[in-house]
């Protein structure tokens, strides 16, 4: 990717002044909601609201035209009819002003008459040295900065985390902001939004290469609907996969209907499943099978930085889900081996004698008398070399032991970087102390032991993976 393609996206991340061409007092519109949302988060940088029929708007001094903006604008959010955006990037370039966020619709998503005016967009936009987000985008945000350039209803969230790690690309505004608000309100922090529209310019390959090096970005995740440049695209999943960025994508039209709809929704080519299922096994790519598992994957990305191998072992206060997750680790490929002789004894001399030492291990209920013994277990596990990764199940465990155990699990996460995997049945209102102590140190908690189990697989793949390319690549230059 050019330099100046990756400045201009520099610019539409993280902008130091943004004019809102289409703004409005009518936060039912869509240019008073976007202005509204820019306020209610306090965006800390220059915001020029242009409308020639308002002095004011929101409080601040309105411009009648873009020719009497200051000089140095960086990103024009511009809504406004199909048939005035022609004449407002001849503005914007006269002005300077190179990259343009377009959520104006009415182009290739609706048929022949609206591909011809996407071409002749690309063209207009070569011609004048700019760069388009979209058309037919709802936004972009990124928290780290608080730029909400996005007139989605994610942007009402009640909490929104101001810290993350996680990037998210997509192509569906709708699904996008239904998602992100969802990983919002869960405490997950989505720190870089994009809705990329139809991508007639700066497209889902651009992004990725950007956010490959972006420093506060450490988990890219994709809401793929269709590509146009295979080659491009691949080039950026290789450069993610370089950089060391996991990149998880959920890639919907799976089946003719689903190619069909595609094609009527963005304008995007869908193509065949099982090639983009091929490419991305060969570049590292995590591909996700259903919708919610893409940010449940990522979250633990975020904590979890390698897996060593297969094997896991499992601490549960149940019997009956000592079961689901062993049965769960078999049917994902992942090994529940015997305990070493060493991780026996140790358990042995805790547990009451009415107790069984083995993998999956049942604490029983005693863990509510010493809860101590969580930590022990925990502790013999992360010392245990033949044990990969942990899986912790609580089920029915609440205030106060939920929080004792919360911290045991905290403190001995920062003294190993074994994976470990949590899943708490209980209802959250029942922990939530625990739940929010685990929440603020970035471990994160699945509702499910099948959940915890699929993503603990996905990651495992992953990272084993790329273990064995690098010493593939290690071994080749020897």
């Amino acid at each position: 990717m050019s330099e100046n393609r990756m400045e201009a996206i520099h610019k539409l991340l993280y902008p130091k002044s943004i004019a809102i061409v289409g703004a409005s007092n009518n936060t039912e519109k869509t240019g008073g909601r976007l202005m509204s949302y820019l306020l209610k988060h306090h965006y800390p940088y220059n915001v020029y609201p242009v409308n020639p029929k308002e002095k004011e708007i929101q409080g601040y001094n309105c411009y009648q035209t873009i020719h009497d903006l200051p000089l140095g604008v960086d990103v024009a959010l511009v809504v406004l009819p199909v048939q005035t955006i022609f004449t407002v990037m001849e503005e914007c370039a006269a002005k300077g002003i190179k990259v343009l966020v377009i959520f104006t619709s009415g182009f290739a998503e609706v048929g022949k008459e609206g591909e011809s005016l996407q071409i002749e967009l690309v063209r207009k936009a070569r011609e004048l040295g700019l760069y388009i987000c979209g058309p037919n985008a709802i936004g972009v945000v990124n928290t780290t900065h608080n730029f909400f350039g996005s007139f989605s209803m994610a942007m009402e969230t009640p909490t929104i985390p101001q810290e993350g790690k996680i990037s998210f690309i997509t192509q569906s505004g709708a699904i996008g902001g239904g998602l992100t608000s969802r990983v919002w309100s869960e405490g997950i922090g989505v720190h870089t939004f994009i809705s990329s529209g139809n991508e007639a310019d700066l497209d889902t390959s651009d992004y990725i290469s950007f956010l490959a090096e972006d420093q506060n970005t450490e988990v890219i995740c994709v809401y793929l609907e269709g590509i146009r440049n295979g080659k491009k695209f691949i080039d950026s999943l290789k450069k993610a996969y370089e950089k060391k960025k996991p990149v998880i994508i959920y890639k919907n039209g799976r089946t003719a209907l689903g190619k069909k709809s595609v094609q009527s929704h963005t304008g995007s080519l869908a193509g065949d499943f099982e090639i983009y299922e091929a490419v991305f096994k060969q570049f590292g790519v995590i591909s996700v099978q259903q919708l919610e598992e893409m940010f449940e994957v990522a979250k633990a990305l975020v904590t979890i930085k390698n897996v060593e191998g297969k094997n896991v072992g499992v601490i549960s206060t149940s019997g009956g889900a000592c079961t689901i997750i062993a049965d769960s680790c078999i049917q994902q490929g992942l090994n529940v081996l015997p305990f070493s002789e060493q991780t026996q004894a140790i358990l042995n001399d805790r547990l009451p004698s009415y107790g069984v030492v083995q993998n999956p291990f049942d604490t029983t209920a005693n863990v509510i008398n010493d809860p101590k013994l969580f930590h022990l277990s925990m502790e013999t596990l992360i010392k245990d070399p033949e044990i990969d990764s942990i899986v912790l199940m609580l089920t029915t465990v609440g205030e106060p032991i939920a929080s004792i155990i919360a911290e045991d699990i905290i403190d001995l996460s920062k003294q190993s970087d074994k994976p470990i995997i949590i899943t708490w049945l209980i209802s959250e209102s029942l922990a939530a102390n625990a739940f929010s102590l685990l929440r603020q140190n970035r471990i994160p908690i699945f509702s499910t032991p099948e959940r915890g189990i699929t993503v603990l697989k996905y990651i495992s793949d992953y990272y084993l993976n790329r273990n064995l390319l690098v010493k593939r690549k290690g071994a080749s230059n020897e």
